[in-house]
């Protein structure tokens, strides 16, 4: 059985690295932040933090 490297893993387990999803953290923070109730808040810190 083939040994999977790190970026296969990533690809099988969600098929965005976390660079790419922490980018993606970033833009929906920048164009939304104002317009979120404090439980989006709350969930983007905590998503933020645990990944990126």
């Amino acid at each position: 059985m083939k040994k999977l490297e790190l970026k296969e893993l990533e690809n099988i387990f969600g098929g965005i690295s976390k660079e790419e999803y922490c980018e993606t953290l970033d833009r929906m923070v920048k164009d939304s932040w104002d317009n979120w109730d404090a439980h989006q808040k709350k969930a983007f810190t905590d998503a933020w933090s645990a990944h990126c």
